[in-house]
């Protein structure tokens, strides 16, 4: 997708009426890379605060890690626009190899977003820790901001899962998002739980 045409150039206000307009795209696999991303965004925040008051080179490591990959989960925003657009279009052509290939793509993509998005809250939940106390909320609204996105993009790949004619690749989808939404919940847990019995009032 050209920069004119991409998620990350338009308004925020723009972006959410979109989202919100009687139109296909932007959909679920968008706002859920959208989401993911300010959730890391948050958790880089926290670190880079936290490094500027008291360097740290677990944390230093750990920040370098954060930024490398702030943006990627973002990107799969236009990604997603494309293959449902790109699946729309085959499905109206009538030709089945490419309504296939299309198809391939809608589940595809969200279920990559959802890899960057485990790998993302893996950074968020080693964050943590490392962080500040006064802005551990940053890091650990942006690990349930990322989670979040993670669960809406295997959300969206339930829903192009039946688009597959090919049930062994209907099954492998099935497999991957289902192992994939278990380490994201497991993470999310091991985060709420360390933050329960470490903050007062948490519980």
């Amino acid at each position: 997708m050209s920069d004119d045409g991409s998620v990350w150039t338009q308004r925020l206000d723009s972006f959410r009426a979109a989202t919100a307009a009687r139109q296909p795209t932007p959909g679920c696999g968008a706002a859920a890379a959208v989401t993911a991303d300010i959730g890391l965004a948050l958790v880089v925040k926290g670190l880079r605060i936290s490094e500027a008051h008291d360097s740290d080179p677990v944390r230093l490591q750990l920040l370098q890690a954060a930024e490398s990959l702030l943006g990627r989960p973002g990107a799969f925003a236009d990604d997603d626009v494309q293959a449902f657009r790109d699946f729309l279009e085959a499905a109206r052509a009538g030709e089945p190899e490419q309504k296939r290939a299309a198809s391939r793509q809608a589940c595809a993509v969200p279920l990559a977003l959802a890899h960057c998005c485990l790998e993302a809250l893996e950074l968020a939940v080693k964050a943590w820790p490392l962080t500040n106390t006064n802005v551990q909320s940053d890091a650990q609204a942006g690990a349930v901001l990322i989670h979040s996105g993670l669960s809406a993009a295997l959300i969206n790949v339930d829903a192009d899962m039946g688009s597959l004619d090919d049930p062994t690749a209907r099954e492998q989808a099935a497999q991957t998002r289902r192992r994939l939404q278990d380490e994201g919940d497991g993470l999310l847990k091991r985060l709420r739980d360390r933050v329960i019995g470490e903050v007062p009032g948490s519980a």
